[in-house]
């Protein structure tokens, strides 16, 4: 996308020093041809205009943002634990020769750390977080508030936050008589949400505040994503070969 944006403005410089030039042109046919010639770069550099803010209209009502990543593990019949990590906690990995092996060999190990430009502050709201809940499913839920679309259009992302992690049951019957286990993702209410809610309905620059929600099953064997969208959270699944290799081997 950046190679056709770069292309579009030289179209468009191209066009106007084509129209400068035949206005300062003096024969006839010499104008007319720098004319003719402005005017399809001029069509040529409407169309690629027009491309590409169809493709970013798309992109910012149909992007995902990663939030954070979750992982579970089975403590029992109806009980698990599960691990929340938000994207905000990014490590690098680096290969480190252990000594002492045999033959001379040196396998090499993988060791994480994190990121040291993050402030302290940072680091422990990114830190991951664990948690032991009850059920076969586990659902996250916050606020979203939803901007005008031509706010949308222009790339402004839909504010959110996750504010609760829970635990539920399949079987309509095994939640009721259940207590719920729910554990909350920041330390208060969003007030910002709050307030927008309230005042919505006078803000011409709101479509909506509301609650969003989205749940899964209990997959140790999966690494589970969340997202958010223009419009709310959703989870997608992505295969872990290590972890899937520490399951098979309990």
């Amino acid at each position: 996308m950046l190679v056709v944006a770069v292309a579009t403005l030289v179209i468009w410089f191209v066009a106007v020093g084509l129209l400068v030039n035949a206005v300062r042109h003096c024969g006839f046919l010499g104008k007319l041809r720098r004319l003719v010639l402005a005017l399809a770069c001029a069509l040529l550099g409407t169309l690629l205009s027009a491309f590409l803010v169809i493709v970013h209209a798309f992109g910012a009502f149909s992007g995902e943002t990663l939030v954070a990543t979750v992982t579970t593990r089975g403590l029992g019949s109806d009980a698990f634990e599960l691990t929340y990590t938000p994207a905000g906690n990014r490590e690098r990995s680096f290969d480190v020769a252990r000594d002492g092996s045999k033959d001379g060999e040196r396998p090499l190990t993988s060791l994480r750390t994190p990121i040291l430009s993050l402030s302290k502050d940072e680091r422990s709201r990114t830190a991951p977080r664990t948690f032991q809940l009850r059920g076969d499913q586990w659902m996250i839920s916050g606020g979203i508030v939803k901007w005008h679309p031509w706010l949308t259009a222009f790339g402004m992302a839909s504010y959110h936050k996750p504010l609760r992690i829970s635990g539920q049951f399949s079987r309509l019957e095994q939640q009721r008589s259940q207590v719920p286990t729910v554990e909350r993702l920041e330390p208060s209410i969003d007030r910002f949400w709050e307030w927008l809610y309230r005042a919505g309905p006078y803000l011409p620059f709101v479509e909506a505040v509301y609650g969003s929600s989205a749940y899964v099953y209990v997959e140790p064997q999966w690494v589970q994503e969340v997202y958010v969208t223009p419009s709310g959270y959703l989870i997608k699944r992505k295969t872990d070969k290590n972890r899937s290799e520490k399951i098979g081997e309990h």
